[in-house]
């Protein structure tokens, strides 16, 4: 049982009999022989089971009292934030091969294998998937990458984008260039309350065409328009919001422009239309 476990679980994790037996300290020979049916010494238990992220009443195939999703918090907790966006990362991958049911055939979209392959200037790596349960959408490049994950609701897709109206106001708010120039100039610098003459002067704009731009900014709810004492006076002051929403927002944009694209891990399957 012990070494059906190891096996398991390192091929889960995605390293070599070589890679598994140089974080424990023994050679690739003795993981062979475990796997075949041998039994590692019992000092050495409680290592394997570090190195695989399991627990040793795992390796020996008894009960797991831990749910799937506290074993997960336990893995990214156990890391500095760095790693642990890494990681998140690697567990998001695992649960698209998952729901697209290539587990069984996870050599050919190795996740680990992509990490050793050095990114085309030129192309870039996705992963898409579509069923009637959900949608799923993953860049992969090393330097450049993210993950969108999202259950199809009871209503479908249309009901949440029914407001057309709505969309089209953010869509022309945000496809103008200067607002563009205004969101990259003030998501460059601490989120401190900033002057509408400073947001003109850094953006190279008029001020007065800048005052409109920030009051659609505002309508969008992307800023907020406050005041600010000084000697001379009252004066307008800006603070901007949603900074989690900007980045994918911008990443799905330069998505849909993409032409150069090496799809690795795609799966569509949906018998039903989008909207």
């Amino acid at each position: 049982m012990i070494g059906e476990q190891i096996k398991k679980f390192r091929l889960k994790k995605g390293i070599t009999q070589e890679e598994l037996g140089n974080i424990v300290g023994v050679t690739t020979q003795a993981v062979s022989k475990w796997e075949r049916g041998g039994v590692p010494d019992a000092e050495i238990i409680p290592n394997i089971a570090d190195a695989l992220g399991v627990t040793t009443d795992i390796l020996f195939g008894r009960a797991n009292i831990q749910s799937t999703e506290d074993m997960v918090l336990k893995e990214v907790l156990s890391v500095n934030r760095q790693e642990g966006f890494k990681k998140a990362f690697s567990i998001l991958w695992s649960v698209s091969l998952g729901l697209s049911k290539l587990g069984e055939v996870k050599e050919s979209f190795d996740f680990n294998a992509l990490e050793k392959l050095k990114n085309n200037d030129d192309y870039h790596y996705y992963s898409r998937l579509s069923f009637d349960e959900g949608t799923i959408d993953a860049k992969l490049d090393i330097d450049n990458r993210y993950f969108f994950i999202m259950p199809e609701p009871d209503e479908s897709y249309a009901k949440i984008f029914e407001n057309i109206d709505e969309l089209t106001e953010t869509f022309s708010i945000l496809g103008n260039k200067d607002i563009l120039k205004i969101l990259f100039y003030m998501y460059s610098r601490k989120n401190t309350p900033v002057s509408l003459s400073m947001i003109a002067s850094k953006t190279n704009m008029d001020i007065n065409k800048a005052e409109k731009l920030m009051d659609r900014l505002c309508q969008c709810h992307c800023a907020e328009c406050g005041v600010i004492e000084t000697e001379n006076g009252e004066i307008k002051a800006y603070m901007f919001h949603n900074e989690t929403i900007v980045i994918p927002m911008l990443c799905f944009a330069k998505e849909l422009r993409d032409e150069k694209v090496i799809n690795w891990g795609v799966w569509f399957e949906r018998n039903k239309p989008l909207f």
